[in-house]
């Protein structure tokens, strides 16, 4: 009998085991299945309160977590890099244009959507439009939207001076000159706009592009020399601050008449007045500035925030149709509306058309910049911070030290010359 209750209790003592064991694999394949998926961006406020809120919503429609990461845009690269040399990469990560090509040049590759033809609605898209996000034939990120550097004038100021947009350079010196004596800039640039007017105006001044068709520098000591001494103009003219002094509020505070900037930001610039003196400002949509009307433009247009999936991700198909509810989506085209931009997709534009969605400042910028046939596509190299953190430094020493432009010209040149090289 003693025997007999032993061998019960062993049976039942194994069934036991055996049932903790299927109940821990069913554990481990409910995990499995809902894994979270990481995903990181950066942005304003606004741009990071209406993400969650997508991510949310998304998470109820797809039953898929997703782990955020977001922060403002400064530092966030230098997290990107650290997470790209630790193998710690988000699976969906949003960069910009020229980040993806310099990873994809140092040797690093993301992962190739046109593999996920089934799970991502690229026919949103037209093929020149999938050539943005395109690398060697692979692509590697979808864009949002396209974006360029804008101006953006307080029509009250210019009325009251007497002043309309300007449309050429010289236009624009003379209200800088114009308001000198008022303490007010005529059209405050932060350092990429600075940058990318210097670079505008040596085009249209030279004939010469900066890079050539394969991307690397061709400028010489002399095309530098036109970049240092324009600069140093800019300022002398009074156009604008040096870029550590810049503040974009100051347009609403009534310390510039304009402002330069990603027509991306001008949601974050122009929404809300800021500052003690701020008040109503009627806004008037500017000129890209040119030498002439018959000079080339200078000017160029860029993908806006990619979307990317990272090569080694082991949620493919979640991360995927992440990307898909990002860029096609009626829930996140409603919430993002133009905040970024015009989509480029074409599900999302359809979303914002049929709600009218498509008539604020940022949305008839873009319109502009899409109708501006003069305007060509960026060579992500023009973005390198090294290059543009160098041309400040050595364009501060013939702005505020009277240095020897064409020395600085050649200094320039040693130091950028090997930017670009594929």
């Amino acid at each position: 009998m003693k025997k007999l209750i032993s061998i019960f209790i062993a049976a039942v003592m194994a069934l036991s085991l055996a049932s903790c064991e299927f109940s821990e694999q069913m554990n481990v394949q409910k995990r499995k299945r809902n894994t979270a998926i990481t995903f990181s961006w950066w942005g304003n406020e606004t741009r990071s309160r209406y993400t969650l809120e997508g991510l949310e919503k998304f998470e109820q429609e797809k039953g898929i977590t997703v782990t955020p990461r977001y922060s403002e845009l400064a530092g966030y690269k230098d997290r990107l890099d650290m997470d790209r040399n630790a193998g710690s990469l988000c699976d969906v990560i949003q960069v910009q244009y020229s980040w993806m090509h310099e990873y994809v040049s140092d040797g690093y590759e993301f992962y190739d959507m046109y593999k996920l033809k089934n799970q991502i609605k690229l026919g949103n898209f037209t093929d020149e439009q999938l050539k943005l996000g395109e690398v060697d034939g692979k692509l590697m990120g979808i864009p949002t939207s396209l974006n360029s550097i804008n101006f953006f004038y307080n029509s009250s100021t210019l009325k009251k001076y007497g002043f309309k947009p300007p449309q050429t350079w010289s236009e624009l010196f003379r209200l800088g000159e114009r308001l000198k004596d008022e303490g007010i800039y005529a059209a405050e640039m932060s350092d990429k706009s600075l940058w990318f007017s210097c670079v505008a105006y040596t085009e249209q001044a030279t004939g010469k592009p900066m890079m050539d068709h394969n991307g690397r520098m061709q400028y010489t000591a002399d095309e530098f020399k036109v970049m240092l001494e324009f600069y140093k103009k800019l300022i002398d003219s009074n156009v604008t601050s040096r870029p550590s002094e810049f503040n974009h509020t100051d347009f609403y505070n009534s310390k510039a008449a304009g402002v330069a900037c990603w027509i991306s930001e001008a949601e974050s610039y122009f929404a809300s007045n800021r500052g003690v003196d701020a008040s109503k400002v009627d806004i008037d949509l500017g000129e890209q500035p040119v030498i002439s009307t018959d000079s080339r433009s200078g000017w160029y247009k860029k993908p806006m925030a990619l979307y990317c999936i990272k090569n080694d991700t082991g949620e493919v198909e979640k991360a995927a149709k992440l990307v898909d509810y990002l860029v096609n989506s009626e829930s996140m085209a409603v919430l993002q509306g133009t905040e970024k931009g015009i989509p480029l997709s074409r599900s999302a534009l359809e979303v914002l058309e049929s709600r009218d969605m498509l008539s604020d400042l940022q949305a008839v910028a873009t319109k502009k910049m899409e109708e501006n046939k003069s305007m060509g596509l960026m060579d992500p190299a023009l973005e390198n911070d090294m290059i543009r953190a160098t041309f400040f430094s050595i364009g501060d020493e013939v702005v505020y030290n009277n240095a020897n432009s064409y020395e600085k010209g050649r200094q320039m040149y040693e130091a950028a010359k090997n930017i670009g090289k594929k």
